[in-house]
């Protein structure tokens, strides 16, 4: 697919629109709903005026991929009108161009893959230390809310990983604090006036509070780090030490700052969420669950796992990229043009937004047979051979494909299998999970799942690795 083919004259097609607000107001009851009906009624390729803004839909693989790869400056990220850029700053989440470039020139050594093995033996622990924390509930049969547990898990290996060890009181004020501004900024985003207006959210006295408590946290770190004091050895020592040849060869304080606040905030809300659908849907699928914890046992028995035996959990790894299809955290991006972008037949004008989402993609039926349905098996190679290559984009593509994607999997694959280790999450009773689009996609009430300790290791210490 090139910008060279042939323009239908005219704008995509898509659904009827309102007078100032455009689809909005059908958007905001159910986004997920609205998106994907709109892409299986208008096609690849749709209109979506929302309020003042020109948007457009885009959801063939083919069509995705020359978006994400677009090289030549006709498109850039597009800003979100301020709402999220409290939480990520002025990072490479946000900027574009040469400084985006010249960011991950010195954001790539951290995220090397012997920097990830080394980052194992710290998930591990931290992974044990809420599977023992599980083990010692005062009523062990209570219903769990897998969601909150994921959250409170990855938020402490990200801690772990980005500024080495954190006292037990610091690491559970900032949670909070994280907690807090990342509720604030979902429910801002689906407010009417956030697409009439380019305005930025006016920040409640929590909110602020929660902010200057995260933003306070990471200045002290870094701060610490550069003084030679307690970086100890994590992902922000690396970024101390990164070097380039433009403006001086390092980041600012101030942009070391907000790259660790974007990485932090995002790498943990987005592992915590992906997580969270893993357990849901394994709890749904008996058989799935089975085999997942025959795999374990047979690779790991009663020892925790090392970054060698990763390669040998290749069902693990098919339950999460399934239900990172089914559910991805990241489940829209946006895209701004430069100047007019011919896509899929049509002239998508100037300054007009761009909108992709794996959550819509990831159901194409072109590209995906009973799209709904959980399978694990479809990221079989016998499956996956010839799929074409954006079916399929959690974590997006392109130049600016996430940096932390594979860190991500590792992380999410190692507590995937030390729970199944140990445990069978499987429905508690009344429990309701439904998908929140917000900064992520998350379930909107959590998770509610009853814990069962497994046949084959029980609820005890596992060993350490061979």
């Amino acid at each position: 697919m090139t910008r060279a083919a042939a323009v239908a004259p005219g704008a995509p097609p898509g659904p009827r629109a309102y007078p100032l607000v455009g689809v909005f107001p059908r958007a905001r009851r159910d986004p997920l709903r609205f998106f994907l009906e709109s892409a299986r009624t208008y096609g690849d390729v749709v209109a979506l005026p929302l309020g003042t803004h020109r948007v457009y839909l885009v959801s063939h693989p083919d069509l995705v991929g020359h978006v994400l790869q677009e090289t030549s400056g006709l498109l850039r990220k597009h800003p979100s009108a301020g709402r999220i850029r409290p939480l990520f700053g002025d990072s490479l989440t946000t900027v574009d161009g040469d400084e985006w470039r010249r960011r991950r020139r010195l954001m790539r050594p951290a995220f090397q893959p012997q920097r990830l093995t080394a980052a194992v033996p710290a998930i591990v622990e931290v992974a044990g230390a809420m599977l023992e924390r599980w083990r010692g509930r005062a009523e062990p049969d209570a219903p769990l809310d897998a969601f909150a547990e994921m959250t409170e898990v990855t938020r402490a290996i990200l801690l772990r990983l980005v500024f080495g060890d954190v006292p037990e009181h610091e690491a559970r004020e900032v949670g909070q604090a994280l907690t807090l501004a990342v509720e604030h900024v979902n429910r801002g985003l689906w407010s009417p006036l956030g697409w009439l207006e380019r305005f930025t959210v006016t920040r409640a006295p929590r909110y602020a509070r929660a902010l200057a408590t995260l933003d306070a946290f990471v200045s002290r770190r870094v701060a610490e780090g550069r003084r030679g004091g307690h970086a100890d050895g994590g992902l922000l020592s690396v970024l101390l030490e990164a070097r380039g040849e433009e403006r001086g060869g390092a980041l600012s304080p101030a942009e070391l700052r907000d790259e660790v606040k974007a990485l932090f905030v995002a790498g943990h809300t987005t592992t915590a969420a992906g997580l969270a659908w893993v357990w849901h849907l394994l709890s749904q699928d008996p058989g799935t669950r089975r085999r997942l914890g025959e795999e374990v046992h047979a690779v790991l028995a009663t020892r925790t796992p090392g970054a060698e035996d990763l390669s040998a959990l290749p069902h693990t790894r098919m339950v999460i990229e399934e239900a990172l299809r089914l559910y991805p955290p990241t489940w829209v991006t946006a895209r701004t043009t430069a100047d007019h972008l011919d896509l899929g037949g049509y002239r998508i004008p100037a300054g007009a937004i761009v909108l992709l989402s794996p959550f819509v993609t990831h159901r194409h039926p072109l590209f995906w047979d009973d799209p709904e349905r959980f399978d694990p098996g479809r990221f079989a190679p016998e499956r996956s051979a010839g799929r074409a290559r954006f079916a399929y984009f959690p974590f997006g593509g392109g130049p600016r494909a996430c940096i932390g994607s594979a860190l991500a999997l590792i992380e999410m694959q190692i507590i995937v299998a030390m729970v199944a280790q140990r445990y069978e999450l499987t429905a508690a009773p009344g429990g309701r999970v439904e998908p929140e689009p917000g900064i992520t996609l998350r379930p909107r009430h959590g998770v509610t799942l009853a814990l069962r300790p497994t046949g084959g290791v029980g609820p005890r210490a596992l060993d350490p690795p061979a």
